[in-house]
């Protein structure tokens, strides 16, 4: 290791003091949080997160076991883990290239630019590699055990290098906007980077499920066509074809493809991109400072008269337009959505609601949204300014409950009214796209009520936890895809009907002013326990 670095310019001794002081300050908030006795869920949290990574590397394993054709499966196995893994960047280490949180601590410091980036690029890759052995030992496990050991050495292989490759090449995008784009710019057009990058990670992750979807009722064989080498996760499946003495030019050259791939973006993050990252974070700081002296009074929020909620009205607006963070993770749900429709007019064109079309899926997105919301809304790197909640006179109840009045203003309806528009478009049927919408709208409000009664904190007030967003992310895909099944399900009793979809509003509606009162019982009783984390 020591050679590679110096070689590349790197301080070892720096690389390695800093390393470790990075991961000391992720894990120190949590820690003295959990024997202070202030967040006795963190270690739950924890093991939760191993469970849940684990059970997924279970859910793998079995293709392993059923399946004979090892390209097939290696696909299966790369997509995923090129899918979590892309998703992890995206939600929780996107700034890691861009933040310049520690600047003012190691800026003046003879810390060259390079080491400074190699720490900042180790702490992601540390986060990332972790995350994907707890999703393939159990996979490789099972390769080992029903394929032999060429097989499983193969997997282990595979799956780490599909893991570094979308870790590469995302945060080299990352690096190469910061090199790129001025420092006056770079927050607003990293906000349209990241929803291109969200395109490419979702979209890539969608048409290797349906992909494998036909081969997988085609008796679990994948079909070799040269357009389908053209996607990423085939080339790092071909060292399974390899681990079986296949070396025809269809196999060779994904494999060579995965390989050169890995080596040009270690070659690009050891060389210009890391050279005056430094300077480039610097000028961000005082780009930031003179973008927030210029700017103009805030007239967010002209429908919240005053009080607690236009507090929030005008706190959130402020986040969403200068945290990086949270403006990101907001905009992530966009990409989604629009894959959805797009699959739903490509396949068939349905109208929604309907059994059997694809546009259900909208659904799952309409009730991702406010579960989003509410994991990007409590926590926030700027958590120590909170403290404003526990000296002003107000209401910190109130500002709770109307952080949830703010969200759905500012954020629920004019998703409802893009995604009303882009259905009405797509299926030609305005009337049926606002009652579908509408209706799917009445749920997400709940499901934001639910996920608030559940968790009720102050906007912002709470450290960020390093892969705690896209473990809850996953989870959230799971809870709310059960309840958009039974939706599609119940579809034809539901649009068959007026009076059926006029009791389903209602219910829904009633169940919305029970979740309320229940909410404000207990955030009463949960604003009291509150205290400053900072």
């Amino acid at each position: 290791m020591k050679p590679l670095l110096e070689a590349a310019g790197v301080d070892y001794a720096q690389w390695l003091a800093l390393t470790r002081a990075t991961l000391k300050r992720d894990f120190r908030t949590r820690s003295v949080q959990m024997r202070a006795g202030r967040d006795s869920s963190g270690s739950r949290a924890l093991v939760g997160q191993a469970i849940f990574y684990s059970m997924f590397g279970l859910f793998l394993s079995l293709a392993v076991v059923v399946s004979q054709d090892l390209f097939f499966v290696g696909t299966i196995m790369c997509a995923y883990v090129m899918f979590m893994v892309g998703t992890a960047v995206l939600l929780d280490h996107s700034s890691a290239l861009t933040a310049a949180d520690d600047y003012a601590v190691l800026g003046f410091r003879p810390v060259s630019s390079r080491t400074y980036f190699a720490v900042r690029l180790t702490n992601v890759l540390i986060y990332t590699l972790a995350m994907t052995s707890l999703v393939v030992y159990i996979p490789v496990a099972a390769l080992f055990v029903t394929h032999g050991l060429v097989a499983g050495l193969a997997g282990l292989f595979a799956l780490y290098g599909a893991s570094l490759a979308v870790a590469f090449a995302l945060l080299i995008g990352y690096a190469g906007l910061q090199r790129l784009v001025g420092a006056n710019l770079l927050k607003q057009v990293l906000s349209y980077v990241q929803m291109a990058m969200s395109f490419m990670v979702y979209g890539g992750y969608f048409l290797i499920s349906r992909m494998v979807s036909k081969s997988f009722l085609a008796h679990f064989t994948l079909q070799k066509t040269w357009w389908l080498l053209l996607l990423p996760p085939t080339w790092f499946a071909s060292y399974f074809d390899l681990a079986r003495g296949h070396f025809g030019l269809n196999v060779l050259l994904p494999s060579l493809a995965s390989v050169g791939a890995i080596a040009a973006m270690s070659v690009a993050l050891t060389g210009r991109l890391s050279a005056g990252f430094a300077d480039r974070l610097g000028e961000s700081t005082v780009a930031a400072r003179t973008s927030s002296a210029a700017a103009r009074p805030a007239r967010a929020g002209w429908w919240f008269r005053g009080g607690e909620p236009r507090a929030m009205a005008l706190l959130i607006r402020s986040q969403f337009r200068n945290d990086q963070k949270f403006r990101m993770g907001v905009l992530t749900i966009i990409p989604l959505t629009v894959l959805y429709i797009f699959q739903g007019v490509m396949r068939d064109g349905n109208v929604p609601g309907r059994p059997g079309s694809e546009f259900s899926l909208v659904g799952f997105a309409i009730m991702m949204f406010p579960a989003m919301l509410k994991m990007q809304l409590t926590r926030s790197d700027a958590y120590r300014a909170s403290w404003i909640f526990f000296a002003a006179p107000v209401n910190r109840a109130r500002l709770i409950r109307a952080s949830k009045d703010v969200v759905v203003a500012m954020f629920l309806l004019p998703y409802l009214v893009f995604v009303t528009v882009a259905m009405a478009w797509a299926t030609h049927n305005l009337l049926h796209a606002i009652v579908h919408v509408g209706l799917l709208g009445l749920i997400s409000h709940l499901v934001l009520q639910v996920t608030i009664l559940m968790d009720p904190e102050l906007p912002f007030a709470k450290p960020t936890e390093k892969g705690r967003g896209s473990t809850n992310l996953f989870s959230l895909f799971i809870g709310i895809g059960i309840i958009n099944v039974l939706l599609t399900v119940f579809a034809q009793k539901l649009y068959g009907s007026w009076v059926a979809m006029t009791l389903t509003a209602a219910t829904a509606i009633g169940g919305s002013f029970f979740v309320e009162l229940l909410t404000k019982a207990r955030v009463e009783e949960q604003a009291r326990k509150l205290e400053f984390v900072g």
